[in-house]
């Protein structure tokens, strides 16, 4: 399925008017979409799956040496990391938008969906940019229940796929629950999803998940013409802050996109596309993380395994913990004792858990030991 330039065109201003008086909400329901942080001393922050290794020294010093080049815009340096992604991908460059992150890449198509009052189909809970964006703009949202190990399940999605369905977002590995789908499980039921039905797929922690660069839906770009997939350099790569990433996909959507991009890929600037560049040829430094943030997670799972908790095995940097083993307040509580935890609103059941240094992961245990009920 192509996307509709001239439908975006007509209703962009609609678009922004129910933008405006929608209010401002954050990417986790969050009313200000202000990530709270002043608190006492120095917190140890487990609440939004950052890296605590990154950036890495190449990416720090690229960029010291590109704000020397700050008067210039960037062009020629998108050209290049897009040649960088386009090897690492086995894609074209034309296969590639360069955004300011990936939550770019959903708002996007969350707005693309609203403007023509469809509907985003997706399991649920996941990471719900696109469902925001989409719902301020006039989507219908369409939610499945995940399967009993909390993974996305794909016969109820394709079940629920009617000719009311534009779009069916898929987070491998998902977020909040950290779990992940077999790889050919996913890759059929993306060749299954009708032709005139995007199928976005979020790899946001790709990197950390057991299938590793394999579980990709990357090799179905060429195959599949209504296949998206959003990347992004925020988690494993540890550039967070500085705010890039990319789409993949046909060069017809691709194309779109741009067209619809307010920044034309020049919003992630000098910064950004360097330390990208740099921390891609970096993969000692991804490995580093990778293996660290292994030896984070299992100083957890050895804790909650003592203590009878019930969690998730996690692809990701973070760990979906179910809730009933401890006190109720244990968000504020740990708060209160200098340790940043997370509990969306809809986590009814769940406390997710970011994973720090070893040593971080080894004050949480003992910490949150004392609120065990």
């Amino acid at each position: 399925m192509a996307i509709n330039r001239r439908e975006w065109i007509q209703q962009s201003l609609l678009a922004s008017a129910a933008m405006l008086v929608a209010g401002t909400t954050g990417a986790y329901g969050c009313a200000s979409g202000i990530r709270e942080r002043k608190i006492a001393g120095s917190p140890i922050l487990l609440n939004w799956n950052e890296n605590p290794y990154g950036p890495s020294v190449s990416a720090t010093e690229a960029v010291s040496e590109a704000i020397k080049n700050a008067n210039r815009y960037p062009d020629d340096y998108i050209v290049k990391l897009k040649e960088k992604l386009a090897k690492l991908h086995s894609v074209k460059s034309e296969n590639l938008l360069i955004t300011a992150g990936s939550t770019e890449v959903l708002s996007l198509l969350g707005q693309h969906v609203g403007l023509q009052k469809g509907e985003i189909l997706t399991a649920y809970p996941t990471f719900p940019t696109m469902i925001q964006f989409g719902e301020r703009v006039g989507a219908t949202i369409k939610k499945v229940d995940l399967d009993n190990n909390n993974r996305f399940d794909f016969d109820r999605l394709s079940k629920a796929i009617t000719n009311k369905t534009t779009l069916v977002f898929v987070c491998n590995p998902n977020n909040p629950t950290g779990t992940e789908v077999q790889t050919e499980d996913l890759k059929s039921f993306c060749r299954s999803v009708p032709e005139n039905v995007l199928v976005c797929v979020d790899e946001a922690y790709i990197e950390f998940s057991e299938a590793g660069p394999e579980g990709s839906m990357v090799s179905l770009v060429s195959e599949l013409p209504n296949l998206i997939i959003c990347r992004t350099f925020s988690k494993v790569y540890g550039l967070a802050g500085l705010r890039i990433g990319y789409a993949i996909s046909n060069s017809a959507n691709i194309t779109a996109l741009r067209n619809r991009h307010l920044g034309f890929e020049l919003s992630a600037g000098w910064a950004p596309l360097v330390a990208a560049g740099a921390t891609l040829d970096d993969q000692k430094f991804i490995q580093m993380c990778v293996q660290k943030n292994n030896e984070g997670k299992q100083i957890v799972y050895d804790a909650y395994d003592e203590w009878g908790v019930k969690y998730n095995r996690s692809s990701t940097n973070f760990i979906y913990t179910q809730h009933d083993r401890f006190d109720k307040n244990v968000v504020t509580k740990m708060r209160e004792r200098g340790i940043l935890i997370t509990k969306w609103p809809d986590m009814y059941d769940h406390i997710r858990v970011s994973v720090g240094k070893p040593a971080e992961m080894q004050t949480f245990v003992e910490v949150v030991e004392e609120f065990l009920v």
